[in-house]
């Protein structure tokens, strides 16, 4: 019971301080000898919640969808799936782009902190979806806010992943390199779909 108290406390601690100064948070979670099993079945957990409170808020606010979205909500396995996919897609990227351009992390601490943000990712779906229920345009702003405070602290957390002194330039970097990605995975999606699949997006 104890250690479950001292973990929850850490965990709440180590949130805390991401808000208050996530490049020291950053180091404090680096720091953490959290074994590559751990790291990996958080990868799995956090897409299979954030997959559940997807469809849960699709359920509860339907509106109308293009195909694409509509494919990947169809069912909480097909969500999750997708999840997972586009995670551990921008592990691999955080970590290749990152050591391309001089930086010092590796592909087990890229993984740490993208569990660890998008731990903290799923309070805020669920701050959403409750929101949804009580106050529904509080839920678009609320998910705003949450995707510019996670902007925020991925190039903080990559920036000292990598050893970055800059933010600026991480941020650049993962804009194009998010866009790069987009092109080409939606490239893919137009040839395996078809065009016709897209036509109302």
């Amino acid at each position: 019971m104890t250690g479950e108290l001292t973990l929850s406390h850490r965990i709440g601690a180590l949130a805390q301080l991401t808000l208050q100064d996530p490049r020291q948070a950053a180091q404090v979670l680096l720091a953490e000898p959290v074994p590559m099993r751990a790291r990996s079945a958080g990868l799995l957990l956090v897409a299979v919640v954030s997959a559940v409170l997807a469809n849960l808020q699709a359920g509860l606010n339907p509106q109308p969808m293009d195909p694409l979205s509509a494919f990947m909500l169809a069912s909480p396995f097909r969500t999750a799936l997708f999840q997972w996919f586009f995670l551990a897609l921008s592990i691999v990227l955080i970590d290749r782009v990152g050591r391309a351009f001089g930086g010092q992390g590796n592909f087990a601490d890229a993984l740490l902190v993208v569990v660890w943000l998008q731990l903290l990712t799923l309070a805020l779906q669920f701050l959403q979806l409750v929101a949804t229920l009580v106050a529904p345009p509080l839920a678009g702003i609320i998910g705003i806010g949450g995707f510019v405070v996670f902007l925020w602290l991925m190039t903080a957390f990559i920036a000292e992943l990598h050893g970055f002194r800059s933010r600026g330039r991480v941020f650049v970097g993962m804009v194009l390199t998010a866009l790069g990605t987009g092109v080409i995975l939606g490239t893919l999606l137009i040839l395996i779909l078809g065009p016709e699949a897209f036509a109302d997006v």
